[in-house]
C-alpha cells in the first residue's frame, strides 16, 4: 500500500516537472523512506493510513523540490574545459553509410532528401544543424520527418547481437 502510494504521488509530481522516467523513481524510493522512517509514528486515532502516506509525500515532494537542480548542459567554449574537450573521443563515421543512404536517397522527397546529404556532407546531425539557414526546431521537425520516410523505405537501426558465451560449448560426451 505505501509502494501505490509513493508510485502515485512521485507520478503525479513528475508529470507536473516534466521529469524523466529516472528522476520519477528516485523520488518514488525517496518518498518510501520517508514512510518507512515515519511509520512508527503513525496514529489511528489522528488520521487514516492514506492521509498519513499523502502528507509525508507530500513532505518527500516538496523537499526535492527545493533541493538545486543541476545545470542541464556543461558549456565546453571556456578554457577550463579544454582538457575535457580534448578527452572527448570523436567517433569515425562508416564511409558505406554514406553510400547506403546515398542509394536510399534516391527514392526520398526533395526535402528530406536534401537534408539527408546535408547530414551525410557534414558526418553529423549537429552540424549539418549549425549549417543550415532554418530554426533548430524547424530542423528537427524535418529530422523526425526524414526518419519516418526512412522506416517507410525500410531502413531501421541495426538490431542488437544476442549476447554470446564466452566459452564454446561442447557437445557429446
Amino acid at each position: 500500500m505505501a509502494l501505490a502510494a509513493a508510485r502515485c504521488h512521485a507520478a503525479r509530481f513528475a508529470r507536473q516537472r516534466r521529469l524523466p522516467r529516472e528522476d520519477r523513481e528516485d523520488l518514488t524510493q525517496d518518498i518510501l523512506l520517508v514512510i518507512l522512517e515515519a511509520g512508527q509514528r503513525y496514529d489511528v486515532t489522528r488520521a487514516s493510513w492514506t492521509t498519513f502516506v499523502a502528507v509525508l509525500a507530500r513532505r518527500a515532494v516538496i523537499d526535492r523540490a527545493r533541493q538545486p537542480s543541476p545545470p542541464a548542459c556543461v558549456s565546453l567554449d571556456g578554457e577550463f574545459a579544454a582538457d575535457i574537450r580534448s578527452s572527448l573521443v570523436v567517433p569515425h563515421a562508416d564511409p558505406d553509410i554514406g553510400i547506403a543512404f546515398g542509394r536510399v536517397g534516391e527514392d526520398l522527397p526533395p526535402a528530406p532528401r536534401a537534408l539527408l546529404r546535408r547530414i551525410i556532407l557534414h558526418r553529423d546531425v549537429a552540424a549539418a544543424r549549425d549549417a543550415g539557414a532554418v530554426s533548430p526546431a524547424t530542423f528537427y521537425r524535418e529530422l523526425h520527418d526524414l526518419r519516418c520516410w526512412l522506416r517507410a523505405l525500410g531502413v531501421r537501426p541495426a538490431a542488437a547481437a544476442p549476447m554470446r558465451a564466452t566459452a564454446p560449448m561442447r557437445s557429446g560426451p
